[in-house]
This record gives C-alpha cells, structure tokens and sequence, in this order.
C-alpha cells in the first residue's frame, strides 16, 4: 500500500527475551475507526478499497496467526495519509 519507488524502513531490535521487529511505511494509512478490525479475515480498509488496490484481507490474519502460534505478538501504528507502522514480536531461542 506504498507507492512505487517509496521508502520502506525495516528495523529488527534485540528485546532481552524477544526479537522485535517494525516495518514502517508511508502509506495511505489506515483509518481510525477501522483499526479494530485490521487483523481479521478479509478486512480491507476502504481507503484501500476504493483506490482499487490489490489484495484479500488476508495477510495480516494470516501473519497474526502465524506470529501468536510462535508465543509472538503483533500490533500497529497508524495515521490516515500518513503511513504505518507495523511491529511484531518472536522469541529467541536459547
């Protein structure tokens, strides 16, 4: 949900006990009050949807799923015209 060509910054820091990881782009972001639903299947923003891009509501449910049956959490940060902020959390093995 970048334009071509943008800047997309990828950060991975050591938490002690967790890797945490962010992605932050600048997007179109995602509305306020649609933030709730941003991990279920299927959802698409409607900023997302009437600007005809392309996608099924699926990645980030099925990146939830993968990253909580790992003992992860994720979550983001968003603001409308501005770009997100995706971050999640995984383990470290010992």
């Amino acid at each position: 949900y970048t334009p071509s060509g943008s800047r997309i910054e990828v950060k991975i820091e050591n938490m002690g006990a967790a890797a945490k990881i962010s992605i932050k782009d600048g997007g179109m972001g995602i509305p306020e009050s649609q933030k709730p639903y941003l991990f279920q299947k299927f959802f698409r923003a409607d900023n997302a949807v009437r600007l005809q891009t392309e996608g099924s509501g699926l990645g980030l449910f099925i990146a939830r799923n993968i990253i909580q049956n790992h003992k992860g959490k994720i979550w983001a940060e968003s603001e409308e015209n501005k770009g997100s902020t995706f971050y999640f959390t995984l383990p470290i093995a010992k």
